[in-house]
């Protein structure tokens, strides 16, 4: 029942579907303004968000979240459990071959999981398939997975391209070659330039995609993605500013469509670092989020279109609690740093990429700071170098957004456990009464246990302050009206089961 509760929730933050009548036609090439370059090329230890929502056109994992945010069977096509629930066999899809025309075999899925799983990868989804005892390969076409425990979670932790599926020969750091199963494959990377993908002829799904190429170039100021999407220099593209928005919507276009996605903006969040002074202090830690007025963030960073929320699942979702937010109080954040011994006047430094509204959302923290006496500098990077310094804990304090999950395993532990892979992503937070509660919730298939679990856990992530959760904006996207049967998914995948662009054609 929970389950289904999860997924009408996250359904409301989706926009209806709307059908193309036409008949698709094939060929072309489709321009896309990215919001950001790549940071690399190996989807295994990325912790970016474009890495997920763009290499979901070249590699796939065994299941992968529909546009209704539903579990759906990509690589593998049909699994069953044990009684115990300790073990699950896939049966994988015939005909399935990689970009360099070997066919997907058992063999390849069982040495990914262990890539994953080995710390010489540092791979992301390391932690989430941390109950993994064993893989084996039972035949060609089927493989079984022993874990450790039964877990409620295990299928939202193996889903994406966080955990996709590649041939041993794609070969590891400097070396590695991008060799997946998706709709397109890469034909080449310029850093900063643009990628290139080009239709992968022998993609199983049959007749798609039916774009023959993709160009996919990095844009990273808003205004000239909107101005590529108006004068038609980019047919799709990514992260329209909401500034714009109104304007856009008062003002329908013959030539494009912008289209509103609720929460597909994902959740602001500023991160402390908690392993290195002043924030290894928690009286400073809540000292900020004293200091944090979260409707400026609305107004400042999403321009109205959010809301103020305090933990890392949308409202209306059974994994939403109803655990009290700090109302900002600047005196008795002054307070707090008085005892910390932090004197006003002290400067700090905030590590910031520079990329869609992440150096607007750092400038109204550094304005609110102001307040309460802390001088914060901005530090701000490119985002592959940002990236680098973020994966190494190497900031006092960040921001960055993360976009809505349906499982609060999948929202939760791998940033906040002590060993969840994504671990920089919380400032390096470590409690083990917050890692025992994530266990917990992973482990224990009784759903109503699960949430108590999870609603603890955000009472602790509340009252310690590893980060602060501020909003959950939302998103837009826009294409030109001659490209044709797209529907964006909440988290920004161009690829999904059902549905992105392997599924878009052009009007010609």
């Amino acid at each position: 029942m929970i389950l289904r509760l999860v997924l009408a929730a996250v359904l409301a933050l989706l926009l209806p579907l709307r059908a193309d009548a036409q008949t698709p036609k094939r060929g072309g090439t489709l321009v896309v303004a990215m919001s950001q370059d790549l940071p690399g090329l190996d989807p295994h230890p990325s912790t970016s968000t474009i890495t997920y929502q763009v290499l979901s056109l070249v590699y796939q994992g065994l299941v992968d979240f529909d546009r209704d945010l539903k579990i759906k069977p990509v690589l593998a096509e049909s699994w069953t459990t044990s009684a115990d629930g300790k073990t699950w066999t896939f049966k994988l899809r015939k005909g399935v071959k990689f970009h360099n025309g070997r066919a997907l075999t058992a063999a390849d899925v069982k040495f990914s999981l262990e890539r994953i799983l080995d710390p010489k990868t540092a791979a992301r989804g390391k932690g989430s398939l941390s109950s993994i005892e064993s893989v084996q390969a039972v035949d060609p076409l089927t493989v079984r997975v022993h874990l450790t425990h039964a877990s409620g979670a295990f299928l939202s932790r193996i889903a994406g391209t966080y955990q996709a599926i590649l041939p041993p020969e794609a070969g590891q750091g400097a070396a590695f070659k991008p060799i997946g199963t998706g709709p397109f494959q890469l034909v080449e990377w310029k850093t900063n330039e643009r990628v290139e993908l080009k239709r992968f002829d022998q993609y199983w799904e049959a007749g798609l995609p039916y774009l023959d190429a993709l160009t996919l170039k990095p844009v990273t100021d808003g205004t000239v993605r909107l101005t590529a999407l108006k004068t038609g220099d980019a047919g799709f593209v990514q992260l329209i500013p909401l500034e714009s928005l109104a304007e856009l919507q008062a003002a329908a276009s013959k030539d494009y469509v912008v289209r509103t996605v609720k929460g597909g903006g994902g959740f602001s969040v500023i991160i402390l670092n908690s392993k290195k002074p002043p924030f290894s202090d928690v009286r400073v830690r809540r000292a900020v989020a004293l200091a944090t007025e979260k409707q400026e963030v609305v107004l400042g960073v999403w321009r109205g279109f959010g809301q103020p929320i305090n933990q890392m699942m949308p409202p209306g979702s059974p994994w939403f609690f109803n655990v009290p937010d700090r109302k900002a109080n600047v005196e008795e954040a002054k307070k707090l740093l008085a005892q910390a011994g932090i004197a006003p006047g002290t400067k700090l430094t905030h590590t910031v990429g520079q990329v869609a509204n992440l150096v607007p959302a750092a400038q109204v923290l550094q304005a609110q700071l102001t307040r309460i006496g802390l001088d914060l500098q901005l530090e701000v990077l490119d985002w592959p170098a940002y990236i680098k310094r973020q994966r190494a804990l190497d900031f006092t304090s960040t921001n960055t957004n993360f976009f809505p999950k349906v499982d609060p395993d999948d929202a939760y532990y791998r940033y906040y456990h002590g060993k969840g892979g994504a671990n920089e992503l919380s400032g390096g937070y470590a409690n083990p009464a917050a890692d025992k509660l994530l266990e917990e919730g992973e482990a224990t298939v009784d759903q109503v246990k699960r949430a108590e679990a999870y609603r603890r856990l955000v009472e602790i992530i509340q009252d310690e302050v590893p980060v602060v959760i501020t909003a959950l904006g939302d998103g837009a996207v826009g294409w030109r009206t001659a490209v044709k049967g797209f529907e964006p998914h909440i988290i920004g995948l161009l690829a999904y089961p059902g549905g992105g662009l392997q599924s878009t054609w052009l009007d010609r």
